[in-house]
């Protein structure tokens, strides 16, 4: 009986080591970060968080996401805000301002550009995490919704608020209409267990939502952690990041019911975080080559992270990546997405107090 005790304690001991092998092995701990980058960057400061940028290709002008993330966190009271800069300007982004009346914690953004000569104004969609009431059921401390903005010059002009019926959390989010959109469901788990598990255990409980400016139905589940999300130049294809499930995938969408229909995937080594289309249709994908330094660098500033950035061409409907930007954690750390702008492109990140303006 004690021989078979020893037996299987070795045998859960030597399965727990190369459970935590694995993580270890999937997470980056062991690559080598050689950086490089052909082009030159320049650091523009006045906006902290900027975890999400989106350029509009008419006017020039990109639009950032951002919200100081350490503050919340120490305070508990601190909103983020919309900002917009032109790219090569070198100046500093100015803030929108808004109508919105509610707690604004801004993540994953997207723009609707109206029909020319349509009388309507461009909608920014924004993915915005208000704190959830004290007195609520709900374990998680930031709940979940989708605000759609007209933006009126300098102005936010709120429409209206899309909240899933469950308390999912949201990442990201694509505008395909006035009030249609996806967004990336990174956590589907609903108990804070759940979520715990599902993050460190690279459960497939993630997926996409497809909200028509009242409601909302899960369209595509079995993801590990999706966060980018984003349209092809001719709104005909969706493509969905994983950061843990390091995959990107692409679906044929209809636009009559919103349902997705599979057409590929591209496996990529790394932490995939949000998804920019260039000029051309390339992608522009940006990543967290080490997880776990990411992880670190989210507590503490001074512990850096590398930061990559991938340009993937779509070719007869393949999906090939080639990487063009991979730092240390310097000068930019936890970048986590890369929005294109003719020759130009800019790095924002989770936490730095500034953005990066880059030629090519």
């Amino acid at each position: 009986m004690k021989s078979k005790l020893l037996i299987g304690g070795g045998i859960a001991a030597i399965l727990v080591v190369g459970l935590v092998v694995e993580t270890l092995h999937s997470s980056g701990a062991f690559k080598t970060i050689e950086p490089h980058f052909a082009g030159t960057c320049a650091r523009v400061d006045g906006v902290v968080g900027a975890e999400d940028i989106t350029i509009d290709t008419d006017t020039g002008i990109a639009y950032i996401s951002a919200m100081d993330r350490r503050k919340l966190a120490a305070t508990g009271d601190h909103d983020g805000g919309i900002y917009i800069y032109l790219p090569g300007s070198f100046e500093e982004p100015a803030k929108l301002l808004t109508n919105y009346a509610g707690s604004f914690h801004p993540h994953g953004i997207s723009l609707w550009k109206a029909p020319e000569n349509s009388g309507a104004y461009d909608r920014l969609f924004v993915v915005n995490h208000p704190p959830v009431p004290s007195d609520s059921e709900d374990t998680r401390t930031q709940s979940s919704q989708v605000d759609i903005f007209e933006i009126y010059g300098l102005i936010l002009r709120h429409v209206g608020s899309v909240k899933p019926d469950e308390p999912i959390s949201l990442n990201d989010v694509a505008a395909v209409g006035p009030n249609t959109f996806y967004a990336s469901i990174d956590q589907g788990s609903t108990t804070a267990l759940g979520r715990t598990l599902e993050v460190y255990g690279r459960l497939a409980r993630a997926g996409v939502l497809y909200g028509d400016g009242m409601t909302t139905q899960k369209v595509i589940g079995g993801m590990v952690y999706a966060n980018g999300v984003q349209t092809s130049q001719d709104g005909q294809t969706l493509f969905v990041a994983e950061t843990t499930g390091k995959r990107l995938s692409s679906y044929r969408i209809d636009r009559q019911t919103g349902a997705l229909a599979f057409i590929g995937e591209l496996e990529i080594d790394s932490a995939l975080d949000n998804i920019e289309v260039g000029e051309s249709g390339a992608l522009w994908v940006t990543s967290h080559p080490k997880t776990f330094d990411f992880l670190a660098h989210a507590g503490e500033a001074s512990e850096r992270s590398p930061s990559q950035v991938f340009r993937i061409q779509i070719e007869n409907g393949e999906m090939i990546a080639g990487e063009i930007y991979l730092n240390d954690g310097n000068p930019i750390s936890g970048a986590s997405v890369a929005a294109p702008a003719g020759n130009r492109f800019l790095i924002g990140s989770v936490f730095e107090p500034f953005i990066l303006d880059c030629a090519l």
